[in-house]
């Protein structure tokens, strides 16, 4: 079979990823504006898709021996974090057992649902900023660098937030000011009948841009 010629950057699995990257950074820059079934619900849903689409990133090699310019700050790291562990509340916490420092511990550590999806968030926004800018030889990097950094460190993040995530989802102790929220859940563009699909997906970074958050941290 004939070698592609396509450069990595402009992969087919690599489109699809860009598009559900910045949708998950659109998601959470807009958690203010939603509940805590919703969120949960479709944080559910997006999760398993970012793992799949960065398990399925073609490898590829550095070019330029600096690193790509980063742009969240700690500030805007901080209101992610902050506004996911508003809604989130006393289900925010949970105890984790995959850590590096379990290797000194007996017993589980505590942990956050809103750093953990912070500690995603960081790493994928500084990538989607790198690619709007539209220089292959940095979003080659930058894609690299992302693709290193989910084997390392945010993809175990990825899926310990989803076994904590889960558990609040399908906890038998419900919450009763949460009980009436299935009409917003209706509306969510990953419910079932909205016919989401992942054609959906190729509709590239301009996803990310037209929803307005790339203002939000102006």
């Amino acid at each position: 079979m004939e070698k592609s010629n396509t450069p990595i950057i402009f992969d087919k699995n690599t489109v699809e990823f860009v598009t559900v990257a910045a949708e998950f950074c659109g998601f959470l820059e807009r958690v203010n504006e939603t509940k805590r079934r919703t969120f949960v619900d479709t944080a559910l849903k997006l999760l398993p898709l970012l793992y799949l689409k960065a398990s399925l990133l073609p490898q590829g090699e550095r070019i330029d021996e600096f690193d790509p310019e980063t742009f969240v700050t700690e500030g805007d790291y901080e209101r992610v974090r902050c506004a996911i562990a508003a809604l989130m509340g006393e289900k925010d916490d949970y105890l984790d057992v995959f850590l590096d420092d379990m290797a000194y511990s007996d017993t589980p550590i505590k942990q956050n649902i809103s750093e953990n999806l912070a500690d995603i968030y960081q790493p994928l926004k500084d990538f989607i900023c790198v690619y709007q800018l539209g220089f292959d030889q940095t979003m080659n990097d930058a894609l690299v660098i992302c693709r290193e950094h989910f084997a390392e460190f945010w993809g175990q993040r990825l899926v310990n937030v989803m076994r904590a995530l889960h558990e609040v989802r399908y906890s038998k102790q419900t919450d009763t000011d949460e009980e009436a929220e299935d009409d917003a859940y209706a509306s969510s563009p990953f419910a079932e009948d909205e016919g989401y699909s992942e054609d959906d997906l190729y509709e590239g970074l301009e996803a990310g841009e037209d929803d307005g958050s790339g203002d939000r941290w102006e």
